[in-house]
């Protein structure tokens, strides 16, 4: 146990980089993680936090979020038709990679660069393939409920500008498929609301800095997490779009606060 706290305090850096798990690994022990979160969740020192990210948003970047707002500014109603979406990646340890890490309350907490680097899920990373398949097995089923059932006859699909969304293949089958599609700006996570339920979902999942030793218990862990999201919740998320609008204008592209 001493050896322990002695290794995760014993560089400031050493701290800063590494999850619990590699802790136990680094020290060659047999103590479980678990109790070395324990360990450093009562230390004085050190505590579990989220990495602050920059966007990486480029000149070019900020004219077309820009034009992107504008054009939506008045268009008020067209959110409650639109189908976000997103692709998510949990860990065994912690929010993708080291994005949550032990930080040592003594130094500056770290900032990195957040970078579309191609998705991926308890289930594997994806290409265009499988993407296509998922769309064919979930999303035709949905759209055709939110006609049958909920009166919105042209619903509209939204995504990003990944890879896998963008190649011949996908932008083929989307086509082939009659999907009304949203023209994306790139670099634009912040304006999508989704990103605020995986933010909820994360924290969820990952409370008190709880890790996971398999894929099994991280699933269902998740499934857990997602089924205590509130559809008043969402609901929120959609409405304040016209706000969010209205935010990327005042910023001229710029980076917004995105928890409307």
């Amino acid at each position: 146990m001493h050896e322990a706290h002695r290794t995760s305090g014993h560089s400031p850096r050493y701290c800063q980089k590494h999850s619990s798990k590699r802790i136990s690994e680094a020290i060659d022990s047999i103590i479980r993680p678990s109790t070395i979160r324990k360990l450093l969740n009562s230390s004085t020192i050190t505590k579990s936090i989220k990495r602050k990210p920059t966007p990486a948003i480029k000149p070019r970047h900020k004219v077309t979020r820009a034009d992107f707002a504008a054009q939506f500014l008045s268009k008020t109603r067209i959110w409650r038709r639109v189908v976000f979406s997103d692709e998510k990646k949990f860990n065994l340890d912690g929010p993708d990679g080291y994005q949550y890490y032990w930080h040592d309350v003594r130094n500056e907490q770290e900032i990195f660069s957040k970078r579309v680097s191609g998705g991926g899920s308890v289930m594997g990373s994806q290409n265009s393939e499988c993407y296509t398949k998922m769309l064919d097995n979930y999303l035709m089923l949905f759209l055709d409920n939110l006609r049958e059932n909920h009166g919105i006859l042209r619903p509209i699909f939204q995504q990003d500008n990944a890879s896998i969304h963008e190649s011949r293949f996908t932008k083929a089958h989307i086509e082939a498929l009659g999907i009304r599609k949203l023209k994306w700006p790139a670099k634009s996570p912040d304006i999508n609301p989704i990103e605020n339920v995986w933010g909820q979902l994360a924290w969820s999942v990952y409370e008190g800095g709880r890790q996971f030793d398999t894929k099994d218990e991280l699933k269902a862990q998740i499934v857990r997490s997602w089924k205590s999201i509130k559809q008043s919740y969402l609901q929120h998320l959609v409405n304040g779009m016209p706000t969010r609008m209205a935010q990327v204008v005042l910023k001229n592209g710029g980076p917004i606060d995105s928890k409307y």
